[in-house]
């Protein structure tokens, strides 16, 4: 008896101390919570929290009065250091610097440099509380989420449209090129010399590169392969077993975390439309060629050689599709048999982090040396010494640095202690990254 009364007593003892524990925090939270708020409320007038994020604020590029700034912070500069991978922010305002700063009037008349929110908001998932839509093609549902976005812009009388991509971790840049061609133009070579009977020759012998499927095979036949030292054989070994890996990480599904109702009805089955890299495209073609190409095709950069994209292609044609029928009011098709999809070779990332900064080396370099001709395939693995990219990083970042100090002399000058009213957010919600230029 006594055994089961001492047990009784401390069964009474474990309830009374959980009354006691419930009870007192539910006196202390609401104290707490007065005191915590008291406090907040007395620190308000001395406390800017605004001046707190602006203090965090580098600089707004470019800056007001011009609008649709890109804000960059200390977080967004921290980015640049090697191993981090780029964020969106300075992957827009690199973009945007180049387009104002390093391209010629009249190039930039003729190309659109798209944000990097413009593919994750066409191709994003539906809201299950969205407005019903189900009786629109899907087609028309993605561009309906971006149709704003390009009011102030006809994609149709540009040359080139830079699309920025970002997929599971990982950039790569899509480039529309001619979308208001019908077909391939053909023009005189400016830069044609003939070459001597022996090499034109060798040079007529060459298969075909209009970038049909029926000639890829032809085509990876005829391709010469240099002869390579058994050193050179082991260190591209190891450098394909390491991007293995590292494409391994990033998967074959380059729809994941998109729209899952894919009008694609056939697959992959568009493949034989995706030209990949194996053709030839060099200088020493171009002068030896008498005439050079202009056809409407969708160009796919990848610093991983991984996917083959054809999903994001035929997004963008279906797209194009859909903006043509609201700006021209007619029907045009853009399938695969006018707008060719071609993945050209182009210099490779060898770590994890890079894919951002060769996404903007390939955009830079696109607008310093102009591809004369688009015949495809296209072989670019020569377009930027890959030496370039061991400081592409620090050179970024020293241009935030210095674009900084510049702005803030400007601003002591004029009597200004703000660098900005507010950080611009509207590049969050416009796709228009560059600003029209009319000609």
């Amino acid at each position: 008896m006594i055994w089961h009364s001492d047990y009784f007593l401390l069964f009474l003892y474990v309830v009374g101390y959980c009354a006691y524990i419930f009870f007192s925090a539910s006196l202390i939270r609401p104290v707490g919570q007065i005191f915590t708020s008291h406090l907040l409320s007395s620190l308000a007038p001395t406390f800017n929290f605004s001046l707190a994020r602006k203090t965090n604020l580098l600089l707004v590029y470019p800056p007001p009065p011009a609008k649709g700034g890109i804000s960059v912070t200390n977080e967004d500069l921290h980015c640049l250091n090697d191993g981090e991978f780029l964020n969106d922010v300075i992957i827009d305002f690199y973009l945007k610097y180049l387009f104002l700063k390093k391209l010629k009037k009249e190039d930039a008349i003729r190309s659109h440099v798209f944000s990097s929110f413009f593919y994750k908001r066409l191709n994003q998932r539906e809201r299950r509380n969205a407005v019903d839509a189900s009786n629109l093609p899907i087609q028309k549902r993605k561009h309906n989420r971006v149709k704003t976005w390009t009011r102030h812009v006809d994609l149709f009388q540009k040359d080139f449209i830079f699309v920025p991509i970002n997929e599971s971790a990982h950039w790569y840049l899509a480039i529309i090129c001619f979308p208001g061609l019908e077909k391939a133009h053909v023009e005189l070579n400016l830069l044609y010399q003939p070459q001597t009977q022996a090499h034109s020759t060798a040079v007529s012998s060459s298969p075909p590169t209009d970038g049909g499927s029926d000639e890829l095979d032809d085509v990876r036949q005829h391709t010469a392969v240099p002869h390579r030292s058994v050193a050179d054989v082991n260190r591209q070994q190891q450098y394909t077993d390491g991007l293995h890996r590292i494409i391994e990480c990033y998967g074959t599904d380059d729809s994941h975390n998109s729209d899952d109702q894919s009008s694609c009805q056939d697959g992959c089955s568009e493949d034989d439309s995706l030209v990949d890299e194996y053709g030839s495209f060099d200088k020493a073609e171009l002068t030896s060629k008498p005439t050079i190409c202009k056809q409407p095709c969708i160009l796919i950069m990848d610093s991983l050689r991984g996917p083959t994209r054809s999903t994001v292609v035929k997004t963008l044609r279906e797209y194009l599709e859909v903006e043509w029928e609201v700006k021209k009011g007619s029907k045009r098709s853009f399938g695969k048999d006018v707008m060719k999809g071609s993945s050209p070779r182009v210099p490779q990332q060898d770590n994890f982090s890079d894919c951002g900064v060769y996404v903007l080396q390939y955009v830079e370099s696109f607008f310093e040396k102009p591809l004369p001709s688009f015949h495809l395939p296209m072989n670019l693995l020569d377009w930027f010494p890959q030496q370039r990219m061991k400081t592409k990083r620090d050179e970024i970042k020293e241009l935030i640095l210095k674009l900084q100090t510049q702005q803030q002399l400007n601003l002591e000058s004029s009597g200004q202690t703000d660098s900005c009213h507010s950080p611009c957010e509207d590049t969050l919600e416009s796709a228009d990254l560059i600003p029209p230029i009319s000609s």
